[in-house]
C-alpha cells in the first residue's frame, strides 16, 4: 500500500511538472506554427520564385491588408528598402505589353484574423479583392478559408489558445520567411536588394542613409540557394521563443498575477510599446481586452493618465524609450518591461518591477547574406508579439 502510495504522488508530480503554464502553452503553439512554416519552405520559395522577376523589374514590393501586418514590414530593421505601404492599388501592367512576362506590381497581403477590423479581406469585400488581383500578383498569407483563390501560404485555421489569437506572431514570421526566400530568389536573378540596419545600433541611421539611395546593391551577387535564409530565420526566431518561455517563465508568472491584483484592487493595468507591431497588438480581433493601450512612444504624459496602483505592462526593442520606469515610479505605479537589453544594458537592469528578457537579438537581425555587410530579418516582431500574449495568458489565468 505504502509503495502504491509513493507510485501515485509521483505520478501526481511528474503530471504537474509537465503541464504547461499559461504562458507556456502559448509559446508552444507559435513553435507548433513555425514547424509548419518549415514543412512549406519549398512554397515560400515558389512564390518568391513567381514574384521575383516582377519585383526586380518594378524595383517595388507591396505590403497591404491588417494594419498590424503592414507596420511590421515596412521601414523595417533587416527588412527591405523597396517595400512600399499599398495605400491605393498600384496600376495593372498595361494590356498592350508585348513583354514575354510583362511585369506586375506584386502585393504581400497580409490578415491576422479572418475578422479583423478594418481587414480588407472580409467576406463582403470579397469582390474588391478580386479586383485587386485583376493585372497583379497579390500574394496572400491570411488564415485558411478567408481568399477567393488558392495561392498563397498556406498558415492554417489559426485557432486561438485559451482565448488569445495566434494571428499577430504567426503571419509576422510568414511575412519575414517570404522575404528571405525573395531576397534569395533576387540574388539568382543577379539582384541584392537594399535592406535597412536597424537606427538604434551605432552607425545605423548613416549607414541606411547610403542605401536608401540605391536601388539594388552594386557589385557582383552571389546567388543563395532556395530554402536556405527562409530555414536559417525560422530556427533562430524558434530559439528566440524557447529561450523565452524557459528562461523567463517564472517573471511571467509573477507579472501575471501581478496583473491580477492590480485589476481586482480596482486600478488599472496599462499597456505600453514602442516598435513597429507591438502597438497594435490590443486592437487585433480577439484580443481579451485586459489592457488599457496608452497611446505614447515617450512617458513626458503618462501622469495624465497613470495613477497611484497602477500597473504598466510595456512590451518594447532594446529598452524603454524615455524614462518609462522612472516616471512610473515617481506616479506610484508599477511596471513590467518586456525588452531585449543593449551590450551596455541589459534587459534585467531596466530597474522594472519585473525585467522579462525580450530574448531577440540586438541589433534585430539573425540571418547572414553572403557578401552582405549587415544581418537581415528581424525577430522582433514575432516574439514581441508572442510576449504580448504571453503576457494576457498569465493575466487571465491568474484572475
Amino acid at each position: 500500500m505504502r509503495e502504491l502510495l509513493l507510485l501515485v504522488l509521483l505520478l501526481s508530480v511528474t503530471c504537474a511538472v509537465a503541464a504547461p503554464s499559461p504562458s507556456g502553452k502559448y509559446a508552444d503553439a507559435v513553435l507548433e506554427a513555425i514547424r509548419g512554416m518549415v514543412a512549406q519552405l519549398d512554397t515560400y520559395s515558389r512564390l518568391a520564385e513567381m514574384a521575383a522577376p516582377h519585383v526586380a523589374t518594378t524595383g517595388d514590393l507591396w505590403l497591404a491588408g491588417d494594419r498590424g501586418f503592414v507596420l511590421e514590414g515596412l521601414n523595417r530593421a533587416g527588412g527591405l528598402m523597396l517595400v512600399r505601404e499599398m495605400k491605393e492599388a498600384p496600376a495593372p501592367a498595361p494590356a498592350t505589353m508585348t513583354a514575354a512576362i510583362p511585369p506586375l506590381p506584386v502585393i504581400l497581403y497580409g490578415a491576422f484574423t479572418p475578422d479583423a477590423p478594418g481587414s480588407e479581406l472580409q467576406s463582403d469585400q470579397a469582390e474588391a479583392v478580386k479586383r485587386l488581383s485583376i493585372g497583379r500578383m497579390v500574394l496572400p498569407v491570411t488564415p485558411r478559408g478567408i481568399w477567393p483563390n488558392e495561392r498563397g501560404v498556406d498558415i492554417g485555421d489559426m485557432h486561438s489558445v485559451d482565448g488569445l489569437p495566434l494571428g499577430a506572431p504567426v503571419v509576422s514570421a510568414h511575412l519575414w520567411t517570404f522575404t528571405a526566400e525573395l531576397v534569395s530568389a533576387l540574388t539568382r536573378l543577379g539582384k541584392l536588394p537594399p535592406m535597412y540596419q536597424s537606427v538604434v545600433v551605432p552607425g545605423g541611421r548613416e549607414r541606411n542613409a547610403g542605401h536608401l539611395k540605391l536601388q539594388w546593391e552594386p557589385g557582383p551577387v552571389e546567388p543563395i540557394r532556395e530554402g536556405l535564409l527562409g530555414r536559417e530565420y525560422l530556427a533562430r526566431v524558434a530559439n528566440s521563443l524557447r529561450r523565452l518561455k524557459v528562461s523567463q517563465a517564472e517573471k511571467f508568472a509573477e507579472a501575471g498575477r501581478l496583473a491580477a491584483d492590480t485589476a481586482a484592487a480596482g486600478h488599472t493595468v496599462w499597456y505600453g510599446s514602442l516598435g513597429h507591431l507591438p502597438p497594435e497588438l490590443p486592437s487585433i480581433s480577439g484580443d481579451p481586452g485586459l489592457v488599457k493601450p496608452l497611446a505614447m512612444s515617450n512617458p513626458d504624459k503618462l501622469g495624465e493618465f497613470v495613477k497611484p496602483g497602477d500597473l504598466i505592462l510595456y512590451v518594447g526593442y532594446y529598452e524603454p524609450w524615455g524614462p518609462w520606469v522612472e516616471t512610473a515610479h515617481e506616479l506610484g505605479a508599477k511596471i513590467v518591461t518586456v525588452v531585449s537589453g543593449t551590450p551596455e544594458r541589459r534587459a534585467e537592469d531596466m530597474g522594472a518591477d519585473i525585467n522579462i528578457d525580450g530574448c531577440w537579438a540586438y541589433g534585430d537581425a539573425v540571418v547572414d547574406v553572403p557578401g552582405y555587410d549587415i544581418r537581415v530579418l528581424p525577430p522582433s516582431g514575432v516574439v514581441a508579439s508572442a510576449a504580448y500574449s504571453m503576457l494576457m495568458a498569465e493575466f487571465a489565468a491568474a484572475r
